[in-house]
């Protein structure tokens, strides 16, 4: 099939390669003395050694499978039977020569895309490495300073691990079964504790986390394999390659800063120095408890999800016939549905709730309500979310003119949830840039007038959406199904596997600069703006009016220009507008802002732009992160 052989287009690599090159260099002219030029020569001769292994051994790979297929097709000719139809298999060596990992098929990954390797394996280490050497321009205390290099040191390991992974993939395909039965186990406990500790006990490489008590790095470490291997085995064909990458990794980073709270809190003894000096922001304990605990709550109350997953997937209209029968089966899913409601408060107020107060020294809920009320700017902005969510729904319902009935005669458990083939219709399209036109309008006043609450407002939207697809996968009682009906009337062909993730990743998209920081309001607006102006334009744009197609994709140079202009102006209109309101980080970037910065702010929209041509992976996370680095290290200040 076509999209089986969909492959990194050539300037999309450029891309990666030069930003991945230019933003180290910023760091090499302005990071601080701890991250000196050996160590960043050293992690960028180790990732760009690890990917030329694995090139190499892909492309040997190949070579081995076309003559491997060559020879098969020659015994075609004698024994057309004993292939039984396999023949295209063994004729298209390149379909099955892509990076993996645990010895996974193809049918573990997304399909449309190619496995998005450079971006899984450079993206986070771009952002780290562009906040490291911000905070270094800016002078910053030594402890912050560290608090983010931790941060940088981490993700270059864990794009190590996963060139790692790729690499021994190959070696060891024959196994290919155990490892997918073994794999969470073999890379987690074995090569996360050995080369963990050789790495940053051994080598100069990583002189913060050579001060982190190694259990702490190991646990990181290990949670990014385990959560690699859940994308792999469980949820098949919602990543790529690269898109795991990225997710497990800022999971892995997230759970590393919830245990140097954890450790802060009971284990003070043994806390990093840098903590130590830390202020502990109680909003962001709670971000860090939100995620980490909603992930938590899924792991522990996985058997009783699975139960009312198979009970909703029964077929109890033949099996079940009597009405006594039916109602019988009817109070397994209300007693499951309960239990599971039960066993989360309990994981709230219990074990979540406490481990907070103790990190924080204040009731979570308490300190929540205060911090709402304490200012009137956040109950107005609550206020005009809930105006702004109704409206559009009543637009939604009259313009785009939604129809859930039509969803109704779907089954509810159908294959990839029923996005088989569906292709990205005007309609559907139009409902999807409704979310995006939606994200700007709710979260722009959020970014210019109350950061700190629109950063704890995006942890519990993030938390709430995990939670809500608890119940939509697993049909729990009541909403289930109906949240199913819902969301599947969004999807499209990036949603075949078990999750739908397309409003979850915007989400994330929008919420990630605001959660990383940046005194550069265009930095911290970079996930709204490229996402809700951008790709929005060169979406509608590019299939309206689009007829000039970028070399080997389904992408425009109408909508590429669509997203320069649409992403440009709208900075300026907002930057402008908020400095004129009063707002002090606009209004200091507006001072100092002169044509060289706009100038080079547009070469950074350019290069964003660009990446969402001609990359097949996810925009709403990969485009929001990309653009963030850029503008952070764009001298746009």
């Amino acid at each position: 099939m076509l999209e089986e052989k969909i492959s990194m287009a050539p300037l999309e690599a450029i891309l990666w390669t030069g930003s991945f090159i230019w933003v180290f260099f910023q760091l090499y002219k302005d990071g601080p003395s701890s991250f000196n030029d050996n160590i960043i020569a050293g992690w960028i001769g180790i990732i760009w050694f690890g990917i030329l292994l694995v090139n190499v051994s892909r492309k040997n790979a190949r070579i081995e499978m076309s003559e491997s297929s060559a020879t098969s097709s020659d015994d075609l000719v004698d024994a057309p039977k004993k292939y039984n139809g396999d023949k295209k298999k063994v004729s298209d060596p390149s379909i099955e020569s892509v990076n993996r990992i645990f010895g996974a098929s193809k049918a573990s990954f997304r399909a449309n895309a190619d496995d998005g390797l450079l971006c899984g394996v450079l993206l986070l280490p771009m952002v780290a490495a562009a906040k490291l050497a911000d905070a270094s321009r800016k002078d910053l205390d030594q402890f912050h300073t560290a608090y983010i290099q931790v941060r940088l040191e981490l993700v270059l390991f864990m794009s190590v691990i996963l060139l790692l992974l790729v690499f021994t993939n190959e070696y060891l395909h024959p196994l290919k079964r155990v490892i997918r039965k073994r794999g969470l186990f073999v890379s987690s406990i074995l090569v996360s504790a050995l080369f963990t500790t050789l790495i940053t006990r051994v080598s100069p490489l990583t002189p913060i986390l050579a001060e982190t008590p190694i259990t702490m790095t190991i646990v990181s470490i290990t949670m990014f394999q385990w959560f690699l291997y859940i994308c792999v085995v469980t949820l098949k064909k919602c990543f790529t390659l690269g898109e795991m990458c990225v997710i497990s990794q800022a999971s892995a980073a997230v759970v590393h800063g919830a245990a140097e709270y954890i450790c802060t809190a009971y284990y003070p003894d043994s806390t990093p120095t840098y903590l130590h000096y830390s202020d502990i922001s109680p909003s962001m304990v709670l971000i860090h408890a939100l995620v980490v605990g909603m992930v938590f709550i899924g792991v522990v109350t996985y058997p009783l999800l699975r139960q009312s997953r198979r009970l909703a997937q029964r077929p109890y209209w033949r099996s079940l016939p009597t009405s006594e029968n039916a109602s019988i089966f009817q109070n397994k899913k209300l007693l499951i549905a309960v239990a599971f409601y039960i066993l989360t408060a309990i994981i709230v107020l219990f074990i979540i709730e406490p481990i907070c107060k103790a990190i924080t020294g204040e009731n979570p809920f308490m300190w929540t309500l205060d911090f709402l009320y304490m200012s009137p700017s956040r109950m107005f902005l609550c206020l005009y979310w809930a105006l702004t969510v109704i409206t559009t729904v009543v637009i939604w319902v009259l313009v785009l003119d939604f129809n859930p009935s039509t969803q109704s005669d779907r089954p509810f458990f159908g294959s990839h949830n029923g996005a088989e083939g569906k292709a990205l219709t005007s309609s559907l399209n139009k409902k999807r840039k409704l979310f995006h036109a939606l994200a700007v309008i709710m979260f722009v006043p959020g970014v210019l007038f109350e950061l700190s609450f629109l950063q704890l407002a995006f942890g519990v939207a993030l938390s709430g959406f995990i939670y809500l697809e608890y119940l939509r996968y697993f049909a729990v009682w009541p909403w289930g199904k109906s949240l199913h009906v819902f969301l599947t009337e969004f999807i499209d062909n990036r949603d075949l596997g078990p999750v739908i993730l397309s409003h979850i990743y915007l989400l994330l998209g929008c919420a990630s600069p605001v959660w990383l920081g940046c005194s550069n309001v265009l930095a911290s607006l970079s996930g709204i703006l490229s996402l809700g102006f951008g790709d929005a334009a060169a979406s509608l744009i590019g299939k309206r009016y689009g007829q000039w197609h970028w070399p080997g994709t389904k992408k425009t140079v109408e909508g590429t220009l669509a997203f320069i202009v649409a992403v440009f102006f709208s900075s300026l209109l907002i930057v402008y507008s908020a400095a004129l309101l009063g707002v002090d980080d606009a209004t200091r970037f507006a001072v100092s802002a002169g044509p060289g910065e706009w100038l080079n702010y547009s070469f950074v929209v350019t290069l964003t732009a660009l990446l969402e041509a001609f990359s097949t992976q996810n925009d709403n996370i990969i485009i929001p992160l990309y653009m963030y680095a850029l503008v952070v290290l764009g001298h746009t200040m």
